[in-house]
């Protein structure tokens, strides 16, 4: 099995070290990566002896690859997968799949055109805990679902905004959209997730069907660091709030009210999905975490024997559709400037953590706390 890896940095030093770990029983082709010297592996990557290339053309004019990895800024996904699909890789892209459907469409179609899927690292659809609780939920074990919400509080620095080359928290640059957020990126596996779980197959996202909201910045950016979203995806309520600029930092968590339990998760607490029947019952799913790589050799097994992975580039989409809603229909409106204070390099909101979380126990928007 023949694998290219295409971008080095960032949240590609976790594949960089899977290739290299002793149970991979794969060929490391190559890296395409031009700044790959700022990689905070980098000496990992020198000691692998993998040859590097700016281009994935200059690799594919020497190479092949069975599966192209590729784990670089969004907008570049659907040009980068094409070019990987062309030369007859199967494509494990990062998420999110693409900022815009007419990306993502044209992702899924180039699909069909080569005869070839594209896999999308969303790493929880991949976990044994989310299956194994998406399978009890198909199967009616926990009755049919009431409403689902998740809440996440995660500061990032001003320096999260400028990371490679400057596209955080754009919408667009030289008229490319990028749509880059706290709800399309950092956060985007767990706005995927509810959508994920509800979807008709096992391979399969719900789409939203309604959207309200509210998206706020405090950081100097084009996009939004802040939301609180309320939606309906199979006419289940669904409510979402996470901020890059509340005070303090509080993993992800999540409650999915069901008929017959209460399913629940919580990082900061034993990270262990949980299902809570009335009549005391528990099933535990254990930690969505466990294996945040088990994406990519899911995606080895699949290539070698011809299965479609379990989040692919049609899985996917439900997300990216729901973001281009977002910025057709709300408004970003800044924090009041008196609310705004600098902790080093964080900007944060004065209050915003408390009020996140009251809005969270009912599943409120902010300006209704």
């Amino acid at each position: 099995m023949k694998i290219l890896l295409v971008g080095a940095g960032g949240y590609a030093s976790g594949y960089v070290k899977s290739l290299l770990s002793p149970k991979s029983d794969v060929t490391w082709e190559g890296i395409v990566d031009p700044y790959w010297e700022s990689s905070k592996v980098k000496d990992l990557i020198v000691a692998s002896g993998v040859p590097i290339y700016d281009t994935m053309e200059e690799f594919y004019s020497t190479h092949t690859a069975d599966l192209a990895v590729i784990c670089t800024p969004p907008f570049l996904h659907r040009i980068q997968s094409e070019c990987a699909l062309s030369h007859g890789s199967y494509v494990l892209c990062e998420k999110p799949i693409a900022p815009t459907e007419e990306d993502a469409r044209a992702m899924r179609e180039a699909e069909a055109r080569y005869g070839k899927w594209i896999a999308v690292g969303y790493q929880w659809s991949f976990s044994d805990a989310i299956t194994g609780l998406k399978r009890d939920i198909r199967s009616g074990v926990l009755g049919a679902p009431i409403s689902m919400k998740t809440a996440i509080s995660w500061p990032r620095s001003r320096a999260y905004y400028g990371r490679g080359t400057g596209w955080g928290g754009r919408i667009e640059r030289d008229g490319v959209k990028i749509y880059d957020s706290i709800a399309s990126n950092a956060c985007a596996h767990y706005l995927h997730n509810m959508l994920f779980l509800l979807g008709d197959g096992s391979d399969a996202a719900a789409d939203v069907e309604s959207l309200t909201g509210e998206c706020f910045r405090a950081n100097a950016i084009e996009s939004f660091d802040t939301c609180a979203l309320r939606m309906t995806a199979k006419g289940v309520p669904l409510y979402f709030i996470a901020s890059h600029a509340a005070e303090k930092n509080r993993d992800p968590e999540f409650v999915y009210t069901f008929e017959n339990a209460v399913v629940t998760f919580s990082e900061d607490g034993d990270s262990t999905i949980r299902a809570t029947f009335s009549d005391g019952r528990e099933i535990s799913y254990g930690d969505p975490f466990e294996n945040n790589f088990k994406k990519l050799w899911d995606c080895v097994r699949a290539v070698e024997t011809g299965e479609r992975p379990i989040c692919t580039a049609e899985t996917a989409s439900a997300h990216t559709r729901l973001i281009g809603r977002l910025h057709e229909t709300l408004p970003i409106r800044d924090f009041p400037e008196e609310a705004v204070k600098m902790n080093g390099d964080y900007m944060y909101v004065e209050g915003l953590y408390d009020r996140m979380y009251r809005a969270y126990a009912d599943m409120r928007l902010l300006s209704e706390t």
